[in-house]
Formats: C-alpha cells, sequence, structure tokens
C-alpha cells in the first residue's frame, strides 16, 4: 500500500522533470542558425492576411531554440510564403432562413519555399498548407467575423510553418 503512492509521486516528478525542460527545438540539427522571411505575396482575396501571417511566422520563429530571425537575406535561408487560396463556406444556417448563415468556415492555402541562400539547397519548394477555422457569427456581420478569424487562421498556419521547418531531415 505503501509503494503506491511513492510510484505516482515519483511518475509526476519524472513527468514535471521532462515539462520543465521542454522546448520547441528541431528534432535534429538544422543546416542553418539564421533564417530571413520574405515579405508574404497575397495572391488570394484574402483581406491584409500577409500582415496577420508575417507576425505569426516572426514571432513562432523567433521562439525556436537556435534559430535566430535575420533582417537581410544574405548568409540565411530565406523562406518564401505565397498565399494562394482564401474562401468563406457557409457552415450552418438558421433554420427558418437557410440565406442567412450562423456559421462559416474560412480556409486557406499557403505555398511555402526554403531555400539555403549560403548552400543554395532548396529544402522544400512550394509546399502546400492549408487550414480551416469556424466562425460563429448571429446577425451576419459578415467583417467582424472576418478580422477576428484572420489572426486565429494565420496562428495556425504558423504553427505548421515552423513544424515543417524544425522536421526537416
Amino acid at each position: 500500500m505503501k509503494k503506491i503512492p511513492l510510484l505516482v509521486c515519483l511518475a509526476i516528478l519524472v513527468l514535471g522533470a521532462g515539462c520543465m525542460f521542454y522546448s520547441m527545438r528541431p528534432s535534429t540539427p538544422l543546416e542553418f542558425d539564421k533564417i530571413y522571411v520574405a515579405p508574404i505575396k497575397n495572391d488570394s482575396f484574402a483581406p491584409q492576411a500577409q500582415v496577420s501571417l508575417t507576425k505569426q511566422v516572426r514571432t513562432k520563429l523567433a521562439n525556436i531554440t537556435g534559430l535566430e530571425l535575420a533582417s537581410s537575406p544574405e548568409n540565411a535561408a530565406v523562406l518564401e510564403i505565397t498565399i494562394v487560396d482564401f474562401g468563406r463556406f457557409m457552415a450552418t444556417a438558421q433554420e427558418e432562413d437557410t440565406s442567412r448563415a450562423k456559421s462559416f468556415d474560412m480556409r486557406m492555402v499557403i505555398f511555402c519555399t526554403l531555400i539555403n541562400s549560403i548552400t543554395g539547397k532548396v529544402y522544400f519548394k512550394d509546399y502546400r498548407i492549408s487550414d480551416v477555422v469556424e466562425c460563429h457569427t448571429s446577425n451576419g456581420d459578415f467583417q467582424a467575423f472576418q478580422y477576428q478569424a484572420i489572426p486565429k487562421l494565420s496562428n495556425k498556419l504558423a504553427d505548421e510553418i515552423c513544424n515543417v521547418i524544425c522536421n526537416l531531415w
């Protein structure tokens, strides 16, 4: 009986120690230590999405251990992002009026390219990433839900971009 609480305490200590030393870093060392995020191109109808996506990507890359944001593309890996598609799709509607949406899905598709400017090595080219967020609106105000959803969508896409970069072989 006395062994069970002791084992539980030991398990909690081991898990706590593991969480204490966790940091978002690549699973294998990257071939570069600086990354330049090129100005994002917007080939879609997503309003002001490149501003939000740039901020999210730069913030998340700055938090990766061993990786520094570069202010110019010289002597760094260059990340190019193009927003290629953006759409809003009705998810649910009011029962009595199918023309008045209560919920929308917003989807954004981006292509990413990562090139080492020192060696010329292309890590990935036109890598497709897409994600969807659901937006609820009670009065059908498209503007309000869109301005609230784009930062959420940008955050999810930035997470995916960082995952791809951190998992380079």
